[in-house]
């Protein structure tokens, strides 16, 4: 530590994990069990929130809708 520090530097500290990113590709597979409307049943979407056009769409873009 620093003399007028009382903060560790960030390489002394043993305590935290910080995991490396993805190397490898991923993929995702739509099923016949997947509701026809992304924002039916999705846990990420907030039914409560006011959303613009471009939001939606992506929203459903990344969900496989477009």
């Amino acid at each position: 530590m620093d003399k007028g520090s009382k903060m560790p530097k960030f390489d002394d500290l043993s305590d935290r994990v910080i995991g490396e990113g993805n190397k490898q590709a991923g993929f995702s597979m739509k099923t016949n069990l997947d509701p026809e409307d992304p924002i039916k049943d999705n846990p990420y979407f907030d039914e409560n929130k006011e959303y613009s056009k471009e939001e939606l769409d992506k929203f459903k873009n990344f969900f496989g809708m477009s």
